[in-house]
């Protein structure tokens, strides 16, 4: 595997640059199933694999639309791929176009908590996936499914508690 430094310059594109990457290997997805996700999104046919590979190796930075359809095809809000420069933008909640009524509630209630670091952001991206079985009724039985949901989200609740109370009291 090639491991070159992104070569865009810019410092919010750079910084995007490698958010997009975070956010796919968080994902534990592979290029292409980012860049088929990206055009079911609205990216053209253009945006292909190589397409892809191009921006998050920093040879080229993403367009506004590249923004939107690869936030979409990771799941992510918008926000998190701008990385440090995400209080320059205002806030958003991503939902995806078809977002069902349990999705967009799990979505609201892990944006109400904040900026997810470490796990938690593998974790809330779990839980949107359980909360869109939820609203498709795929498969596994929904009271199953329902139960890792829950699990899930009290996880990311567990862990935004204890930076919390880190940051209360202090060092020990």
């Amino acid at each position: 595997m090639d491991r070159q430094e992104p070569q865009v310059s810019e410092p919010i594109s750079a910084e995007i640059t490698a958010q997009i990457l975070a956010a796919r290997r968080a994902q534990g997805t592979t290029r292409e199933e980012v860049a088929a996700a990206a055009r079911r999104a609205g990216a053209p046919e253009s945006f292909t694999t190589a397409a892809y590979r191009n921006v998050e190796s920093g040879r080229r930075a993403v367009d506004v639309d590249e923004l939107l359809w690869l936030a979409a095809a990771l799941e992510v809000p918008v926000r998190q791929l701008l990385g440090a420069h995400r209080d320059r933008f205002g806030a958003d909640v991503a939902t995806p176009p078809e977002c069902g009524p349990v999705e967009d509630a799990t979505r609201q209630a892990v944006q109400e908590l904040g900026d997810l670091d470490g796990r938690e952001a593998p974790l809330a991206a779990a839980a949107y996936r359980l909360a869109r079985q939820l609203d498709d009724g795929a498969g596994m039985a929904t009271a199953a499914v329902s139960k890792e949901l829950r699990a899930t989200l009290a996880d990311i609740w567990e862990g935004q508690g204890a930076e919390d109370e880190d940051e209360e009291y202090g060092p020990s």
